[in-house]
């Protein structure tokens, strides 16, 4: 992996800054858990921006910087297919400008709205920074790695915007393992440890909102436990991109070759017990 400057913690800078600082980041690490070939490709073949991206964008700068959201961001009432929203996304992208729709706004706006009124959320956004980058290398394998917080609190404390689904635990519990959101967060909490240079291990908070009306908002705050074993997986794909950085190989899922059976529906189906042509007790005379 190329060498790069350790810098202080909590670095302000902007995002294109940031994307342009080397570094093994989670958006494509994460790809590591479905193979070397994955995460490679995902390296080679970025994410081309999108209205989704777009919108998540917004939502965070208007959560955590709705100042700058203000000064980043237009509103468009008409279809984008106009020769009139061309020229108006020609004249904002010169100022740096972004451009929604009445209803991306509206929803930007309403997310933003429920976020801040959450109790226990709005207190911790009182004080704090935003958007902070983190480069440091990591310790078991030397790869430079680096990664941007959503939120610092003044309390020392990461916290991390997440739009879903519902914000029911159970169901949220298994979105967030299957999303890796725990990896990532693991990953975080180590680049500020060491970055910072006094190895401190912060608590790590997702704030979880709907992303369709009500938009209702809950604040959950990852187990130790879990964050451990995050933390022992996230390892293993850093020690994978080693290996193959170093071997030049970046094999698919692994085994290549194995035995297909049928789901586990399949069999328990076949066997059920039949009952056909056996009478009911119940309605013996």
């Amino acid at each position: 992996m190329p060498k790069t400057r350790i810098l202080d913690p909590g670095v302000s800078m902007k995002f294109s800054e940031y994307s342009a600082v080397p570094g093994c980041h989670f958006s494509t690490l994460k790809h590591m858990a479905t193979s070397p070939m994955h995460y490679r490709h995902a390296i080679e073949s970025p994410k081309e921006d999108s209205v989704a991206m777009l919108l998540g964008r917004a939502t965070h700068t208007a959560v955590f910087e709705p100042k700058r959201f203000q000064l980043e961001y237009a509103v468009w009432s008409d279809s984008r297919r106009t020769n009139a929203y061309k020229e108006f996304a020609e004249e904002c992208e010169a100022q740096g400008r972004s451009v929604l729709k009445d209803e991306e706004y509206r929803a930007v706006m309403a997310i933003r709205d429920s976020v801040r009124g959450t109790p226990p959320v709005a207190d911790l956004l009182e004080n704090g920074r935003p958007e902070i980058s983190l480069f440091w290398r990591n310790p078991l394998t030397g790869i430079e790695c680096k990664g941007r917080l959503d939120w610092i609190t003044g309390r020392k404390a990461i916290l991390d915007l997440k739009t879903t689904t519902s914000i029911d635990e159970g169901w949220f519990s298994q979105q967030a393992w299957k999303m890796k959101y725990f990896h990532q967060a693991a990953m975080y909490r180590e680049g500020y440890a060491v970055s910072s240079g006094r190895g401190t291990i912060l608590p790590f908070g997702i704030i979880a909102v709907e992303r369709k009306p009500p938009h209702a908002c809950r604040l959950f705050w990852l187990d130790e436990n879990s964050l451990e074993r995050a933390r022992d997986e996230y390892v293993t794909w850093l020690e994978q991109v080693r290996d193959c950085t170093e071997t030049g190989v970046w094999p698919g899922p692994l085994p290549i070759e194995t035995e297909l059976e049928a789901p586990g529906w399949v069999v328990s189906s076949e066997d059920a017990i039949d009952f056909e042509g056996v009478d009911d007790a119940s309605e013996a005379g």
